[in-house]
């Protein structure tokens, strides 16, 4: 049985901190760049007021608040850092409730990787400062468009003010999270583009937004824009998406700019969680599929096709799994399974439906051959899941045998097929005679982002039997450990 610690593991691109009965803290980020190409960070935090301790301040109204550092390094070198106090708002009744606050800084850093080390205390508190580490990339190249990040936000509105909340006579006050629950009906963003010489006139360009699914690169139309715009050295674009009825799933918010001639020339995508019960995903299309004369007729065994079907898992929206799971009852028809299966490959390739079938079909068998366990079929492992979703990585990095440190393999892809770069996965198995390796860390979107990794590798060594409460830099110490090494230069 797998054990996984979910207060250690976030949705990459939001980094939360907290403590049980503590200070609980949620911070984002997103790189912007300036017209004369000097790169910088903007970071979003917000506090739960309710998880620090208020006391009377000089003017006898309850306050809390939380002392902030902040260190950017990049190979081991301090590029910028900030220490500060940031105090919540003061209020007169405590039985009223502890409002939220959030903080918005900027930090000039340049282009690069960047690793982030967070720590943050309650003032009015002896507890322990609580840290968290990420790893930031920025690239903004100075010869070619460019967009800035998404900068999710929960409102706008025009402002003459000067400050870390203003951009271009606009007041933002930033959505730190990428859920959205049931309750929360539209999406909102900011974001900017650069250097944008479109074509030889240089005057105007289309821009579109969108929402896709995580695991379809297939435009949802009702969510999509188009715009035209008039360039100038710093585009400030800012668009705001009805989502009331989009369902529950995993999906991806896309910018695009392209030139007169309909060529994207800059792209930029942000995940993002919808949860909406209430919204179920229309399958009616399915049944005018017509298997006739498809590569599917020949598929006419209802329990080969129901193998088939649980193979599409690790490519499949939550709501393709939930519909194929109830097709897997023992009166299913053999031609409503066909229908599914051509509905399903026909979504992914239109034009050659059978070729990504045959394509798709030679990973799993692979996947099967080389990630089964004794229980569990390769193409539903973790390792087989990644395999399947992303494809084969460029480098795998094994190692079973280090002195202090359970088996485990660093995956490495250059680049992912959504154009996602440099990401990475790392498995980890208490019994390598299993072949069962679980998923810890990835810096990938969407995936488990798992700063304590090392330290689950290293549990074997006795004084990391508690993973909750060991000190994140002692994994530093540990001799013959090669995990930093395959992470940062995979071989």
């Amino acid at each position: 049985m797998k054990n996984k610690a979910i207060i250690l593991v976030v949705l990459f691109l939001i980094n939360s901190i907290s403590f049980a009965g503590g200070l609980q803290a949620y911070m984002s980020y997103a790189s912007f760049n300036t017209p004369d190409n000097q790169p910088y960070i903007e970071t979003y935090l917000t506090v739960k007021g309710s998880s620090i301790k208020h006391t009377l301040n000089q003017e006898t109204k309850y306050q809390g608040g939380v002392e902030v550092q902040i260190i950017f390094r990049q190979n081991d070198s301090i590029v910028n850092f900030s220490k500060y106090v940031l105090n919540g708002p003061a209020i007169d009744d405590t039985l009223e409730g502890y409002p939220n606050f959030l903080d918005v800084q900027r930090y000039g850093l340049g282009n690069g990787t960047f690793d982030i080390e967070l720590k943050i205390k309650d003032v009015n508190s002896t507890t322990e400062p609580i840290v968290s580490y990420d790893s930031y990339n920025i690239d903004f190249p100075s010869d070619l468009n460019t967009f800035s990040d998404i900068e999710l936000l929960s409102a706008y509105e025009k402002s003459e003010e000067d400050n870390n909340f203003t951009r271009n006579g606009f007041k933002l006050v930033p959505y730190v999270f990428n859920f959205f629950p049931e309750n929360t009906n539209e999406i909102s963003f900011y974001t900017e583009l650069y250097n944008n010489k479109i074509d030889e006139s240089n005057d105007k360009f289309l821009l579109s937004y969108y929402v896709r699914p995580f695991e379809v690169n297939k435009k949802l139309e009702k969510y999509s824009f188009i715009n035209k715009k008039t360039t100038k050295p710093v585009n400030s674009i800012m668009g705001k998406i009805n989502i009331e009825d989009l369902p529950s799933g995993n999906y991806y918010l896309i910018v695009e700019a392209r030139d007169k001639k309909n060529e994207i020339i800059a792209s930029k995508q942000t995940f993002f969680q919808r949860y909406k019960p209430q919204i179920k995903m229309d399958f009616e299309n399915i049944n005018d599929m017509n298997p006739a004369n498809t590569f599917v007729e020949d598929i006419n065994s209802v329990d080969t096709l129901k193998k088939y079907i649980q193979w599409l898992k690790p490519i499949s929206t939550d709501f393709e799994n939930a519909y194929a799971y109830s097709l897997f009852n023992e009166d299913t028809e053999l031609s409503k399974l066909q229908k599914y299966f051509l509905n399903f490959w026909s979504t992914r390739n239109n034009l050659y439906p059978m070729d990504a079938w045959i394509s798709y079909k030679k990973l799993v068998l692979k996947a099967n051959y080389n990630f089964s366990t004794q229980n569990t079929p390769g193409f539903d492992t973790d390792r087989g899941r990644v395999f399947l979703q992303y494809g084969p990585p460029n480098v795998v990095s094994e190692s079973y045998n280090e002195p202090n440190a359970y088996p485990y393999e660093i995956w490495h892809y250059y680049e992912m097929p959504d154009n996602q770069k440099n990401k990475k996965f790392v498995f980890y198995t208490q019994e390598i005679a299993t072949n069962d390796f679980q998923l810890i860390h990835s810096n990938a979107i969407g995936e488990l982002n798992n700063y304590k990794w090392r330290i689950w590798i290293n549990n074997r060594d006795t004084r990391y039997t508690n993973l909750m409460n060991v000190d994140d830099s002692h994994y530093r110490e540990i001799w013959g450990s090669n995990q930093d090494k395959y992470y940062s230069q995979p071989r």
